[in-house]
């Protein structure tokens, strides 16, 4: 009876092991059959079906010999280059999964590069979205300044036939004026009316009088030019150092305008130019778009740091090539109120406040700046 039993046991787990691998053998030969259907789209280059069939092996095959492989397989294709529906976070799903399967060194640390790598990726697409907004949000600030630019040129050309129209009014006036006056004004040269005093006089060192119409002899018009253009924006002040020397080295006056924006931190704008009218930068802009310059815009900085005025051109470049090797936005533009003279500045700032914290640094440098209209 004992012996009857045992035989029938033994029968048992001989027919338990026939199943089991029977059953494992037809995951097999099922598992192969995606794998190879998966190769043949790979070689198709129809990268997308080729990873939906390495996840099937992966997902409904693990026992098999093609577990590994197939998750492997699943997360490259997602991300390959050529596939049209990448699919990042898919990918990094499966080097997870792979990352706790059995690896050797070699393997565990490609899977490591490329979880970081993706990982990585996802960072620069959030950037890019919030710089996408950014952008947005610009093209909607340069949409309104030029409607307003608009406003403001037929408004100015309605100004100007006005004064037109009183030039010639008041050249009518001096006309008749003259005439009626002449034989008064003859007279009065010849005798002078008592009526008629004298300016009061400033007396000088030697003794002598200075009509007070010289006392306060107004300055030469300062020419101010407010308006840049600004070309691009960057959160890493090396890129925009960058893109600056690429800009002067074609010509273009350039400097880089630092600016903290609450909720999205430090940024580095490009600007370019000096310009007196919006309607000259706005010109000036349309140009710099057709270089590639595609969201060049009209900006006005109305103040920058002037370091000095110079005559000598020599000292000018050692000088400036000086602030720049020490980070800082120099650049140099001709001082229009004192001929051939040139003015080296640093940076373009909307306010005094921004541009004071600039002083600050070049003080500690040994310079004698200052806070100017641009």
């Amino acid at each position: 009876m004992k012996i009857r039993n045992t035989i029938i046991i033994v029968l048992c787990l001989l027919m338990t092991s026939c199943l089991s691998k029977i059953q494992g053998s037809e995951s097999e030969l099922k598992a192969r059959d995606f794998m190879d259907r998966a190769a043949a789209l790979e070689n198709e280059e129809a990268y997308h079906q080729a990873a939906q069939e390495y996840a099937m092996v992966a997902e409904h095959y693990p026992s098999t010999s093609y577990h590994k492989l197939a998750v492997w397989k699943a997360a490259l294709l997602n991300i390959h280059p050529s596939n049209p529906e990448i699919n990042y976070a898919a990918a990094l799903s499966w080097l997870q999964v792979y990352l706790k399967l059995p690896l050797s060194p070699k393997e565990k640390e490609a899977a490591t590069f490329y979880v970081s790598m993706v990982e990585r990726i996802n960072d620069l697409q959030a950037e890019l979205s919030s710089m996408i907004e950014e952008k947005d949000r610009l093209l909607e600030i340069t949409r309104k300044q030029s409607s307003d630019i608009e406003s403001d040129t037929k408004r100015r050309k309605e100004l100007e036939a006005e004064l037109a129209h009183s030039w010639d009014e008041l050249n009518k006036m001096k006309a008749v004026d003259v005439r009626m006056h002449r034989s008064r004004v003859e007279k009065s040269v010849s005798q002078p009316s008592q009526s008629v005093q004298k300016a009061p006089g400033k007396k000088n060192d030697k003794g002598k009088t200075t009509p007070q119409s010289r006392q306060h002899a107004p300055a030469k018009d300062q020419e101010f030019y407010p308006y840049m253009i600004q070309v691009s924006s960057y959160k890493s002040k090396e890129d925009s150092m960058r893109e600056a020397m690429i800009l002067r080295d074609k010509g273009d006056f350039v400097c880089i305008s630092h600016a903290r924006i609450v909720g999205k931190g430090n940024w580095y704008r490009v600007l370019v130019g000096f310009y007196r009218t919006p309607e000259e930068a706005q010109k000036a802009a349309l140009e710099l778009k057709k270089r590639e310059y595609h969201h060049a815009f009209v900006v006005r900085p109305p103040f920058t740091v002037e370091i000095g005025i110079f005559s000598g051109d020599e000292k000018l470049k050692k000088l400036k090539a000086h602030l720049i090797s020490k980070g800082y936005s120099a650049y140099s533009f001709p001082n229009r109120a004192t001929k051939n003279k040139i003015r080296l500045l640093v940076g373009a700032f909307w306010t005094e406040k921004e541009a004071e914290t600039v002083i600050k640094d070049l003080l500690k440098e040994g310079f004698k700046p200052k806070v100017v209209r641009r």
